[in-house]
């Protein structure tokens, strides 16, 4: 799934002149950092609602554990998608069905829906 996001990300950017390798990198980080924070947020609700002390939820590590993985990933992207593995996805993806069914503005869509999703996940923690 992660693949065709890139492919449908890589295709916006480079028509809009964008650097599209960086640019898709980052904007799939934005889509990962904000599933951290979520999760960030869960494990904290979950270490409050039991009682329990989680030494990297608090203070200066707080803040690792959530940049960290973005610059793994980030690093982990540009390693990834090189010119031989953009060129497989894009003959794998040229003529996909999915292409006419997703719009770009679902593609674009996503981190809001994250969010959503992230939203109702810590109300029922909460409840």
């Amino acid at each position: 799934m992660i693949d065709y996001i890139f492919y449908r990300l890589y295709i916006m950017y480079k028509k809009h002149g964008d650097p599209p390798i960086l640019s898709t990198c980052i904007f799939l980080s934005y889509i990962v950092g904000i599933a951290i924070v979520i999760l960030f947020f869960c494990i904290q609700k979950w270490a409050d609602i039991h009682n329990v002390y989680i030494y990297f939820l608090n203070g200066i590590s707080s803040l690792i554990f959530l940049i960290a993985p973005l610059f793994i990933f980030v690093t982990f992207c540009v390693m990834v998608y090189r010119k031989k593995k953009i060129e497989g996805l894009m003959k794998k993806y040229q003529g996909c069905v999915r292409n006419k069914l997703i719009a770009n503005w679902m593609i674009w869509c996503i981190p809001i829906y994250e969010m959503i999703l992230g939203v109702l996940i810590y109300h029922f923690l909460i409840n």
